[in-house]
């Protein structure tokens, strides 16, 4: 028998975007079959979603929490490959796996299972991210996990059940390499415990004892100088960064120059102005 939570969950959109207040859908269904949350905080379902909702806890209809984002047009994340780094953090930060790359290369958005949850935004570290605004109604776009003898005929729940099962995916992803990792962890202190326990003394061999010493001493000086390469390219990636950061908001600067509220404008014609005397100097 399905729980009121399940039921809560599977009218909700499953962008897992936190707009709620909540780590997800499912600890907001969970707090609204507990009675624990208001029925109008999911800003992607809007409207639609709120009637389900109260039609399911016979409760009264409430107006959206956040009015204007709910009345706004659906976006996907697009990413600027120009400037895209390679940091990654978008891509762990996407619940639905739909952002590919790899470290110091550039990533992409897969535009069709984009959600639209905007969670890809606050980890860009050099603002190469933004929502486009999209004619769907409802997000993803791609419906390519779902059964065409089982798909929902309601749009809305088409794209809820493809996002879930992203999700889902993910999570049974991320719990694998977990998994891998203790399992190697595991493996390799095996291992170290299967040499210790080899060890033969030195003395029964008739070894030089002072001169495995000194050649430990000398392995450590050189593993010592060895680390200091690492710290030097962290401090190169980091004054890459800081670049790509600067360009970053010289970009925003213009941007908001040209389109933003008059408050925008005026911190950013600031902004560029100071940039500008910086660069003279």
């Amino acid at each position: 028998m399905t729980s009121l939570s399940e039921q809560i969950e599977a009218v909700l959109p499953q962008t897992q975007c936190r707009q709620c207040g909540y780590d997800g859908c499912t600890p907001y269904a969970q707090a609204l079959g507990q009675g624990k949350a208001a029925l109008n905080l999911c800003t992607p379902g809007g409207v639609a979603v709120i009637h389900d909702l109260a039609h399911l806890l016979n409760q009264p209809v409430l107006p959206p929490h956040d009015l204007v984002k709910a009345q706004a047009p659906k976006a996907i994340a697009v990413i600027d490959e120009q400037e895209c780094i390679g940091c990654t953090a978008c891509i762990k930060a996407c619940p639905v796996d739909a952002i590919m790359g790899s470290t110091k290369h550039m990533h992409t958005v897969l535009a069709d299972e984009c959600t639209g949850c905007e969670l890809c935004l606050p980890p860009c570290p050099v603002d190469c991210i933004v929502m486009q605004p999209v004619a769907d109604q409802w997000l993803p776009r791609a419906r390519t996990l779902i059964q065409a003898h089982t798909a929902p005929t309601n749009p809305r729940l088409a794209a809820a059940s493809q996002a879930r099962q992203r999700h889902q995916h993910r999570q049974i992803r991320l719990q694998r390499l977990s998994q891998n990792k203790q399992a190697e962890l595991e493996r390799k202190k095996a291992a170290l415990r299967q040499q210790t326990q080899q060890v033969i003394r030195p003395s029964a061999l008739n070894i030089n004892t002072q001169a495995l010493i000194a050649k430990a001493m000398t392995r450590a000086q050189s593993q010592q100088h060895q680390r200091q390469v690492p710290e030097n390219q962290n401090t190169f990636m980091q004054q890459q960064i800081a670049k790509a950061q600067q360009k970053a908001a010289y970009r925003r600067a213009e941007r908001d120059l040209q389109y933003g509220t008059p408050a925008q404008k005026e911190a950013a014609l600031k902004w560029l102005r100071a940039y500008k005397k910086c660069q003279e100097e």
